[in-house]
């Protein structure tokens, strides 16, 4: 009854480090926590005059929070930078108005269940992080005694006991080492 009830508590949970560790797993084929985006623009020529100017202009035409610019470099002759939070950035060319906008969203619950499942946020995190971990080895232990007989652990069950123990010794003997 312990065992049912701590699962029951605890599956929420173990869904999202699931989830988490799948799309951790993949980071070589997409990014999990951000999501990129280029827009063309079209905002018109920019003003003559002080690049703070014409930093205005861009920051005005695409309705930017002001807040949010880093900076600013002129790139080349006609090509005008400006650079925002989390690498965001706007290019034009200031005779011609067009560019890119290049931005950065994070990709909704994956940001968040990746941020939980590698601790990014550390304090009491830890020690939830801590107590999961226990009820899990809670689980993994009395899941071994619960069936009896010939579905219990002295019948089938010490095959899939043996066979879970194979997979991390193999891959720790042949691919880490």
């Amino acid at each position: 009854m312990l065992h049912r009830d701590i699962g029951n508590f605890v599956a929420a949970l173990t869904l999202v480090y699931c989830i988490s560790g799948i799309a951790v797993n993949h980071i070589e084929d997409w990014n999990p926590n951000y999501q990129f985006s280029q827009e063309e623009i079209n905002i018109g020529a920019l003003p003559e005059g002080s690049y703070p100017d014409m930093q205005r202009y861009v920051v005005k035409s695409l309705d930017i929070d002001p807040a949010s610019v880093r900076g600013h470099f002129m790139e080349t002759d006609s090509q005008f930078r400006v650079f925002l939070d989390n690498t965001e950035e706007v290019s034009v060319d200031i005779h011609t108005g067009q560019g890119l906008f290049k931005q950065v969203k994070t990709r909704a619950l994956f940001y968040e269940m990746n941020a939980l499942h590698l601790n990014n946020i550390k304090g009491a995190w830890t020690w939830i992080a801590d107590i999961f971990a226990v009820l899990l080895i809670f689980l993994a232990i009395t899941g071994i005694f619960i069936m009896n007989g010939r579905q219990g652990l002295t019948g089938r069950g010490k095959w899939f006991l043996a066979a879970g123990l194979v997979v991390p010794v193999v891959f720790s003997w042949f691919v880490i080492a």
